[in-house]
């Protein structure tokens, strides 16, 4: 079967066509290098970040960092390359960002995304930034000195989140904030149906994926009762699932046994575990209103839904004038006896064409943003996930004006929580298409019945040979 062509395919054809016109970046970024961690305060430099301008938040959060450090570098200009970024522009918005004639120092990405910044040479390994910190810190340490001004990874941070872009062992990512998928709840609506959320025994933090479906049953049937249809709730639905979005399917996979690729390398998807994820959603889909279908109006944000699956902090979903003050939380519900939740970063990688002073102010940057002072910056400035820091994120200053909430949510279970990392079966350039393969799978379970899962999971396999053949 011939390889299928994608949008996100043909953007990288298109690259290759203008290649001869557009900076090259390297095709394995040093592995070793020297470092400066204190640059001269007085630089006069410009630093250029990549970051998506369909997701205004991301602006805010960096312009919420730059008056901390223009009073440490005063001559360092912050400039925005500001471009689409989804699962389909991302690849093109890279591109074109490389083809620019003015690469960016700074590369915005996230679990997923990254993968593909390192198969093109994007950004380099940061391990000598961090050896060096390292080594400052014990020494400083041991020496009995000042150590408020040195980075303490183990110490200070959850060290799995800078964990998580490790690749051949080199990580080469800077996150800037952890992402953790928690279910948001829908109290109004939950109330019209006769559910009290807070005395409900279902609706706890150990509650599970039974107990989650029992209640978007109850909810399905007030919808569909004559009382339902006679309110403002007559298009509501239970949940809001995004089986599609990879930090939900991935948990849920996992929960239930199945797994993408083997430890060899080869698709390991066509199983029973499989088979029994893809009957329970198709269930669902099936079971009155108790599955959002994805061409339905109706949505959490807008009222009419009573469970949604995301990882946005309180004060981004109270945004949503339709649903402020009628939310709480609670952890991603249990499935199975080996449960899962999904979580990840976004963070900033530094560019492989940016060397010398300019990579270390860049270093200089990013070890700002996570710092005590750039952290706190973040949160005034509308971050509203835990911070990566263990002191902010337990103390709950990641949610000022939120703490009525069941913040415990975002927290809870530790243990439990995965990245998605199943692209590092298999080389980096697959990724993409990879995790289109197993969007469409997902799709086709929750959306459309038309095919059965026993179809839906022999097209995975088909479509996942394609993407990971030469």
């Amino acid at each position: 079967m011939k390889k299928k062509i994608t949008a996100l395919l043909s953007a990288l054809m298109a690259f290759v066509l203008c290649a001869a016109c557009s900076p090259k970046l390297m095709p394995r970024p040093d592995i070793e290098y020297n470092v400066n961690l204190m640059p001269d305060k007085n630089t006069t430099e410009t630093l250029r970040i990549f970051l998506p301008s369909n997701i205004e938040s991301e602006q805010e959060y960096i312009n919420a960092l730059l008056p901390g450090w223009y009073e440490m570098y005063p001559n360092v200009k912050i400039e925005f390359d500001a471009r689409s970024v989804d699962d389909n522009a991302y690849v093109t918005s890279v591109n074109a960002a490389i083809a620019s004639g003015q690469v960016p120092d700074l590369f915005w990405t996230n679990t997923a995304y990254y993968y593909y910044l390192i198969s093109k040479g994007c950004i380099v390994n940061l391990e000598p930034y961090y050896k060096t910190e390292k080594f400052e810190y014990d020494k400083a340490v041991s020496d009995g000195a000042d150590t408020s001004d040195k980075l303490n990874i183990d110490g200070d941070y959850y060290k799995e989140f800078f964990d998580m872009s490790l690749y051949e062992e080199r990580r080469y990512i800077v996150p800037r904030s952890m992402d953790s998928v928690v279910t948001y709840v829908n109290t109004e609506l939950l109330a019209a149906a006769g559910i009290d959320y807070k005395t409900d025994e279902r609706l706890t933090n150990d509650w599970t994926w039974e107990d989650m479906v029992e209640v978007c049953r109850d909810v399905s049937d007030y919808v569909l009762s004559d009382e339902g249809r006679a309110s403002k709730y007559k298009d509501a639905y239970g949940l809001q699932a995004e089986f599609d979005w990879e930090a939900v399917f991935n948990p849920i996979m996992l929960s239930y046994g199945s797994q993408v690729f083997d430890k060899d390398g080869k698709i390991a998807v066509n199983t029973p575990e499989t088979k029994k994820m893809a009957d329970d959603i198709r269930a669902l889909k099936n079971d009155g209103r108790v599955l959002r279908v994805s061409t339905s109006r109706s949505s959490f944000t807008n009222g009419n839904v009573a469970f949604a699956f995301s990882s946005s902090g309180a004060a981004q979903m109270a945004k949503n004038e339709q649903i402020k003050g009628k939310f709480d939380a609670l952890p991603f519900p249990q499935i199975g006896d080996e449960p899962k939740i999904g979580c990840g970063f976004v963070g900033y990688g530094i560019s492989s064409t940016t060397e010398g002073v300019k990579r270390d102010l860049a270093w200089a940057f990013l070890k700002y943003m996570i710092s005590q002072e750039g952290q706190m910056a973040l949160i005034n400035g509308g971050l509203a996930t835990p911070s990566i820091r263990v002191d902010l994120a337990e103390e709950k200053q990641w949610s000022k004006g939120f703490q009525h909430l069941n913040l415990d949510a975002w927290l809870a279970f530790p243990e439990r929580k995965v990245a998605s990392n199943f692209f590092m079966a298999q080389p980096s350039e697959y990724s993409f298409d990879i995790l289109n393969a197993i969007q469409s799978f997902m799709k086709n379970l929750a959306d459309d019945d038309k095919w059965s899962t026993t179809r839906c999971i022999d097209t995975l396999v088909e479509d996942l040979e394609e993407a990971i053949s030469a």
